[in-house]
């Protein structure tokens, strides 16, 4: 069997077919001799290309729930409080409506988040007055700050784990809405959300250019997002699914910007089409069936993608215990077993015993008339 990299889905394969063009074919790859003569003259990367896009790691669901309960913490412990004293009513009122969407958006499998926001909103009042009545409440909830450790897009560097994880977030809760819309009513507008989002972002995030970039590219409907979404509820999944798509686009846009702008910074060339796809998330190595020939996207492809990087499609880590901790469980299930054998042996010489005794009865006999 072959997987695809960042794919738990195997593709059957003989080994008859075991030819590097089979093999790259069936992994998504274009290998037709158009292709060859294509990827020889137009738009080729060479080594200097490639070593400036920085790849993206790959994680899985369970990397994202990392990364997003980390990002949560630690605005709540940096990013709430901007000035000294009690929240203003507008970022008030826009703290608990972040809160609220929470509770709704995020998998039953980040349970400890699911704790914190609702002790939160249970607290609401008091954690709305202060930086340190805030820190109060959640150092119970939260691991001190030393032993955080984002695990994807830090390149090395963990200090720069905050701000991917905040994307992460925002994923988890826009493929969220999606699953709470399934199973759920009243249905919450795409619209509804985006404007809570688009509020969180105006008075909670600390980058200036950041937080300055996404309010304008919202507040000037970029991706046709005054239309696709909607405050209006739905009973159309295809318009729920329009809200983690709209934000999927946003994300990518702010990757190829911050490519170019690095570029400029480091005076280098403008990045090329190849580098810009590739700054694109996910690249067509991850997911070749996301992407067309024409470099434009398959949406269910990348809407599947999307649910199984945040919400499922992973498999679950199982933890076993190991005997040093769990001494006790480890000799009850020595006993267990034991007991099991013991049963099996005493069933087989049951069964012995019944098969002689019917033996000497006779009636296994044939009978004659």
């Amino acid at each position: 069997k072959l997987f695809r990299e960042g794919s738990y889905e195997a593709l059957k394969f003989n080994v008859k077919d075991a030819k590097v063009k089979n093999v790259l074919f069936r992994l998504g790859f274009d290998v037709s001799e158009k292709s060859e003569s294509q990827n020889n003259h137009e738009d080729q990367p060479d080594k200097k290309q490639i070593a400036r896009v920085v790849p993206f790691r790959m994680h899985d669901v369970h990397d994202a729930w990392n990364d997003a309960a980390l990002s949560f913490e630690f605005a709540l412990k940096t990013g709430i409080f901007m000035t000294n004293g009690p929240l203003s009513k507008e970022e008030s009122s826009t703290f608990r409506s972040w809160l609220e969407l929470l509770t709704k958006s995020l998998p039953i499998q980040m349970g400890k988040t699911h704790d914190l926001v609702t002790m939160l909103l249970e607290h609401f009042e008091e954690a709305s007055q202060s930086q340190s009545d805030l820190s109060r409440l959640i150092r119970p909830y939260t691991a001190p700050d030393k032993s955080q450790t984002w695990r994807t897009c830090t390149n090395g560097d963990n200090k720069m784990g905050y701000t991917c994880g905040l994307w992460q977030l925002f994923h988890i809760m826009t493929i969220g809405v999606v699953e709470y819309n399934r199973h759920n009513n009243p249905i919450i507008p795409t619209r509804q959300v985006s404007e809570i989002l688009r509020n969180y972002v105006e008075h909670f995030f600390q980058c200036e250019v950041c937080r300055l970039n996404f309010l304008d590219m919202y507040d000037n409907c970029a991706f046709d997002g005054c239309h696709r979404l909607s405050d209006k509820p739905s009973s159309n999944e295809h318009d729920w699914r329009e809200l983690p798509m709209w934000l999927w686009e946003t994300h990518n846009d702010v990757n190829t910007r911050l490519l170019g702008e690095r570029m400029n910074q480091n005076n280098e060339p403008k990045p090329s089409q190849w580098e810009s796809q590739q700054a694109r998330w996910p690249s067509l190595y991850i997911c070749p069936n996301c992407w067309r020939e024409d470099k434009s996207w398959e949406e269910d492809e990348i809407f599947n993608h999307l649910h199984s990087m945040y919400w499922s499609g992973n498999p679950s880590y199982i933890k076993i215990p190991s005997e040093e901790n769990e001494p006790n469980k480890s000799h009850r299930s020595i006993w267990k077993l034991g007991g099991f054998l013991l049963s099996v042996l005493s069933f087989v010489a049951w069964f012995v015993r019944l098969s002689k005794a019917h033996h000497h009865s006779g009636r296994h006999k044939k009978v004659d008339h």
